[in-house]
């Protein structure tokens, strides 16, 4: 009976430890506007776009809360704030967060650099005003999706410590895959095809009929013709495989993230407001 009960008092306790490990809220972040800071005017349309790709990336690693939209655009509207007005007012900030429920809002600048893109996102904790900075390079606006998919797994490694962060991700860049088959088919078909005409051509040699000499011959030449074709091709492919192979491990090829980004501002104070208090929150990082 003793025993019976040591069990019973040792689960209990598990459950008691366990419990509150899978009962942790998820970080609860909003994403407001991005702003382009480049002298290219194309840039808007990355700069209007980049948010909801980045809400939907984030969304995907799950471990995140999203704001929805339409509740920002609720208290947006309330409060007669205008959204791309927030990327730099932190006041407007912490208390657009705070009346949406969000621990976190994020915003972010687009801009250019050494010829590649760059997007740089702050992610700032409304209880303390402390900024988390992340920025990630990619070779253009063509690779916006791959950006932000690095982007949001590095955030959300820094809200929530789930999975881990990640330097860079490959581009598709050339198709290896594609080149590699075409190379193998027509090499294959290459050695068939040779195989074929020096059967014809020993076929040839070896006949006295003028007619059939004849008639063995030139479909000899046809197949000397293809063999001589399929190896041009095989070259053609072979050659094109070894460029894929050495512009996909170009860094050109790939979205980078900084990994060396510190926490900025070492002073910080935003404005608390919640339905029944108000005040001012002030942090300091050493």
């Amino acid at each position: 009976m003793i025993f019976i009960r040591c069990i019973f008092s040792g689960l209990w306790l598990l459950f008691v430890a366990v419990v509150p490990i899978f009962s942790q809220e998820k970080p609860v972040a909003a994403i407001l506007s991005f702003h382009n800071t480049s002298e290219k005017f194309y840039l808007d349309e990355v700069a209007k776009s980049f948010p909801t790709l980045l809400k939907t990336e984030l969304a995907q690693t799950r471990s995140v809360v999203i704001v929805e939209r339409e509740k920002l655009d609720a208290v947006l509207k309330e409060q007669d704030f205008v959204l791309s007005d927030l990327s730099e007012d932190k006041d407007k900030q912490a208390k657009v967060g705070n009346l949406i429920g969000a621990d976190y809002v994020i915003t972010g600048e687009v801009s250019e650099a050494e010829g590649r893109l760059r997007i740089d996102v702050a992610v700032t904790r409304i209880s303390s005003g402390q900024v988390i900075a992340e920025k990630v390079t990619g070779p253009s606006r063509k690779n916006v999706n791959t950006m932000a998919r690095l982007l949001a797994n590095n955030i959300a490694y820094e809200l929530s410590g789930e999975g881990k962060k990640i330097p860079s991700m490959k581009l598709g860049g050339a198709p290896v895959k594609e080149f590699a088959i075409a190379t193998l088919v027509l090499g294959g078909g290459a050695y068939l095809a040779a195989q074929k005409t020096s059967d014809l051509r020993a076929a040839y040699r070896g006949t006295t009929d003028l007619a059939k000499m004849n008639a063995r011959y030139k479909k000899a030449d046809r197949w000397n013709k293809a063999t001589i074709s399929l190896q041009v091709g095989t070259a053609a492919t072979a050659i094109g495989l070894v460029y894929a192979f050495i512009k996909n491990a170009s860094s050109d090829r790939e979205v980078l993230a900084d990994m060396d980004l510190p926490e900025i501002s070492n002073f910080a104070v935003a404005p608390y407001i919640d339905s029944k208090t108000s005040g001012l929150n002030l942090s300091f990082s050493f």
